[in-house]
């Protein structure tokens, strides 16, 4: 029973701090730095040319 517990707790706390990293600061960076770049600058980084 012991054993449940402890598992049921590391379950939902892996679960919660997943949730948390999801929800906050890091999605919208990526979103802020894709703003920033022109279009012709990241079609030209995805097919490796210069």
């Amino acid at each position: 029973m012991k054993l449940v517990l402890q598992t049921t707790i590391v379950f939902f706390g892996t679960l919660l701090a997943a949730a948390l990293v999801a929800l906050g600061q890091p999605g919208s960076a990526e979103v802020q730095m894709a703003q920033v770049a022109p279009v012709d600058v990241i079609v030209a980084g995805l097919f490796g040319s210069t």
